[in-house]
């Protein structure tokens, strides 16, 4: 793989990050990657966060056998862990991903997923040690939890994450054919070899585990991924010729054949004899071709997070030879579209990675970078606040906007599941360049909590979403603040609960912002233009509770 440049497309709201809240779009969602980390990094894999973890670390897979920590906007200068002698690294073989426990805060567990020195398919489990920043360097325990024999260089699979609804700590991971063409060995459609495999083992056992087929039929899923809201699976897996394929399969449902090598992709694969058509196989929901528009998938994430609404519920792919993006949707009726597509990084794109607060990062394999994946376009509305108040037979829904330009009109749209939602009515804009501001009342209201958004359409019926905001009198309403590391100068809160004051503390505790905000609830934005960069603790205080969330500025 040769070395590449980068291209990359911001405009120029995005260079100077001075928006407060900008919607994206929900109909052509389009991405632009933002460098996050660009020195201290060798080929690097893919980016991961520990569970709970308040410090704003990223822990960053390196190809060679080492994991880095990212923190305080800097490369820290010692491993969190070195297995590089323990590894085989080349061509498609290294260290390849990591996971951490479910319950990692407490028992400081995590796995890796590696080509060993004999080239087996290695998962083993480390521990961290009383340095939060440097894991033991020996293996915990010393027998590794899967060690999987192979033939072939190639076709390794590489991808580890725990499943997202189940009370017993299941780690999923995806493992290629075993290499070669056309899978020689016949691994993907054996049901008793691991190989060509989505396999799921309990953790809690002791090792060796038994491994438990989840599905068959795969040629190399590199990366894959769950869905943290619907638990639901997506598939990436690497073709041979033809077809690249994204594979779907919904929470719950073990048992899928997606047909290799009897089939790449929709096609029937012609060059193995006898030709087979296994039943029940389950086509993919997405593909492209190979060659022309490239030569390996990557699979992605549904993104889940908080800081761009605009991106919320699409899945993103990409292609590590082209760097071209897709961008899917899933629609009600389980039917996949693909609603956009464009270029993205030059190639070399070797994860897109989620963290814990949702953010998705890509790491650029060849440019040793890590990018932030961010909307690559603002739209002409500033919000600068969305709020509710419940009152006695309604709730008083209250907006803000900074500027508008060419919106029709705001529909207030509520939910009691925080999933789907209904109009409850709407509301003309006033296309007042300064902004406005704007109160709607939502009488016939059942249930002590709804969860709202604004629908926001403009004048040409493109259409996007504001930040969901919850109102309840249920004490337990939740708080999200976000994102926990800023880079544009801006925090964003949620809240179901009703704040009294907004306070920021630097390192040494001094207070170096302050915001009354009388009780209002909602979603709001903290401009934090002017703090230097550090490590800052954020208080929310209300009447009976207070809130505290470390951030970093960079």
């Amino acid at each position: 793989m040769r070395r590449n440049r980068v291209l990359y497309f911001l405009l120029a709201s995005l260079l100077t990050f001075s928006f407060f809240y900008s919607a994206t779009s929900s109909a052509q969602p389009a991405i632009a990657y933002e460098p996050f980390i660009s020195s201290g990094l060798s080929s690097p894999m893919e980016v991961v966060a520990a569970p709970g973890d308040m410090s704003g670390r990223l822990f960053i897979v390196e190809k060679g056998g080492t994991v880095k920590i990212w923190k305080e906007a800097a490369i820290l200068p010692e491993p969190f862990l070195d297995i590089s002698a323990d590894i085989t690294s080349d061509g498609e073989r290294g260290l390849l991903s990591m996971a951490f426990h479910p319950g990692y805060a407490s028992n400081g567990y995590f796995f890796v997923y590696y080509t060993g020195t004999t080239g087996a398919i290695t998962v083993a489990r480390y521990k961290v040690s009383s340095n939060p920043d440097m894991a033991d360097p020996e293996p915990d325990p010393a027998t590794p939890f899967i060690t999987i024999a192979k033939s072939f260089s190639n076709h390794n699979g590489g991808h580890l994450q725990f499943g997202t609804e189940e009370e017993i700590p299941y780690l999923y991971f995806g493992t290629g054919d075993g290499g070669g063409s056309n899978d020689p060995g016949n691994n993907a459609q054996n049901p008793s070899s691991p190989l060509g495999k989505m396999i799921r083992i309990n953790v809690e056992e002791a090792p060796p585990v038994t491994p438990e087929v989840w599905a068959i039929g795969l040629r190399n899923p590199f990366r894959w991924s769950f869905d943290r809201v619907t638990g639901d699976m997506w598939i990436g897996d690497v073709g041979q010729n033809a077809k690249e394929e994204i594979n779907f399969r919904e929470a719950g449902s073990p048992g899928a054949n997606y047909g290799w090598p009897c089939y790449e992709g929709t096609i029937q694969n012609i060059n193995i004899n006898p030709l087979c058509d296994p039943p029940g196989k389950v086509a993919p929901v997405f593909e492209y071709n190979n060659p022309g528009e490239g030569r390996s998938v990557i699979g992605g994430y549904v993104y889940r997070g908080d800081e761009f609404a605009a991106l919320q519920g699409y899945y993103f792919t990409a292609d590590y030879y082209t760097g071209t993006v897709w961008v899917l949707q899933r629609d009600g009726n389980g039917n996949v579209t693909m609603v956009n597509t464009q270029p993205g990084l030059k190639g070399g794109i070797s994860s897109i990675s989620e963290t814990e607060d949702g953010t998705l990062y890509a790491t650029a394999l060849t440019e040793n970078v890590v990018y932030k994946i961010i909307p690559l376009a603002s739209t002409p509305l500033t919000l600068l606040n969305f709020s509710g108040l419940p009152a006695d037979r309604y709730n008083e829904l209250k907006w803000v906007t900074a500027m508008e330009q060419h919106i029709e009109k705001f529909i207030i749209e509520y939910s009691s599941n925080g999933r789907d939602f209904n109009a409850a009515g709407s509301v003309k804009a006033t296309n007042n360049a300064n902004g406005a501001a704007y109160v709607y009342r939502h009488y016939g209201i059942n249930g002590s909590k709804l969860f709202y958004r604004l629908h926001i359409i403009e004048a040409d019926g493109a259409h996007h979403y504001s930040p969901v905001i919850t109102l309840s009198n249920d004490d337990h309403a939740g708080i999200k603040i976000y994102p926990t590391v800023v880079t544009n100068g801006l925090l964003h809160i949620v809240s179901g609960k009703k704040i009294e004051s907004i306070q920021c503390f630097a390192s040494n505790g001094k207070q170096v912002l302050t915001r009354q905000l009388k009780g209002a609830n909602g979603y709001f934005s903290v401009p934090l233009n002017g703090l230097p960069k550090g490590v800052y603790i954020v208080r929310l205080s209300g009447r009976d509770f207070h809130k505290n969330q470390k951030i970093m500025v960079q």
